[in-house]
């Protein structure tokens, strides 16, 4: 029994370590997905794969069950602000930017979370996630100095600013993710904050991409493989599953672990040159989201996540 509810409490921790595996070598992989396949289709076909891959699952374990009236404010929201646009944002920036430089500026999500939060907070708790945001702020700074990014080019701004909005949709929606009390778990909501998605992706599509040419590469068809059924289907079920098993802090700190892992494999399966300017430039990044995410977690003096076997098996 010792030993089964050990395994109990590593279970989100390896979960969190897979999902930095997964989400972090997904950034070179639709890079070269891209190269073949229009943004908007690539994203339409990505989460095509991921709903039929979830649906499957779900049918094959104990069936789709619609969300309940109360679940679907959250369908919507993961749905269209964390799906729907932020695939839609990193497709159009990252033929335009480096996958490894997408990564960090998307991952600046727990900055633009406490950003939100900082006219709710005291004067002690705000001065503290203040340090931390201006830390953080700088970090971007550093990424998006002109001897980092081409200035004169409007793609590589428009791109860099895109990532950035899709950081602050993400940090909104896991605002009310936290905030949201859940009737349906995880796994029963996946398929239809896919279907929610694809919607907007299919007709953005059909209207901006007509007649443009895909070309069926062995390396397109692989990124498509890799992205709807790993990086959308299982990743975002793991990112929900351990936002509610684990503490913010602990959460936050597992996330950093996707945009190294993406500057990484950017560097060894596209040849992205790791820079002083972008090493620099991510750690002090991560330095503020560490200062935010401390600071937030002990004002809110969030306890230990629930070891009880029956909890953590609720959220699959």
């Amino acid at each position: 029994m010792k030993s089964h509810l050990s395994g109990m409490r590593a279970r989100p921790y390896l979960l969190l370590i897979c999902l930095a595996f997964v989400w972090g070598i997904h950034w070179p992989v639709a890079k070269i997905g891209l190269r073949d396949i229009p943004p908007f289709t690539y994203g339409a076909l990505r989460v095509a794969t991921g709903l039929a891959v979830m649906v499957g699952v779900l049918a094959a374990r104990r069936g789709l069950r619609l969300p309940s009236r109360h679940d679907v404010p959250v369908v919507l929201s993961v749905g269209i602000g964390q799906m729907a646009a932020g695939i839609a944002l990193m497709n159009f920036a990252l033929p335009l930017i480096s996958a490894g430089r997408s990564s960090i500026l998307v991952y600046t999500m727990p900055l633009w979370v406490a950003l939100i939060q900082l006219p709710m907070l005291r004067a002690g708790g705000a001065g503290r996630q203040v340090a931390g945001l201006l830390v953080g702020l700088a970090g971007i700074a550093v990424l998006l100095n002109p001897q980092a990014i081409d200035w004169r080019s409007s793609g590589q701004l428009l791109g860099s600013a895109g990532l950035l909005v899709s950081a602050v949709l993400w940090a909104a929606t896991t605002i009310h993710l936290r905030r949201h009390e859940w009737r349906g778990t995880p796994l029963d909501l996946m398929p239809w904050q896919l279907l929610v998605a694809l919607v907007p992706l299919v007709i953005a599509a059909l209207v901006l991409e007509p007649g443009r040419q895909i070309h069926w590469e062995p390396t397109a068809v692989a990124a498509i493989l890799y992205s709807g059924p790993l990086a959308t289907a299982l990743a975002f079920w793991l990112s929900q599953s351990i936002s509610r098993s684990l503490s913010p802090l602990a959460t936050t700190m597992g996330f950093l672990g996707v945009p190294v892992v993406g500057l990484v494999s950017s560097w060894i399966m596209l040849g992205e040159p790791l820079t002083a300017l972008d090493l620099a430039g991510a750690a002090t990044t991560f330095l503020g989201i560490v200062l935010v995410s401390v600071s937030s977690d002990a004002r809110r003096g969030t306890p230990a996540p629930s070891t009880d076997p029956a909890s953590v098996r609720a959220e699959s």
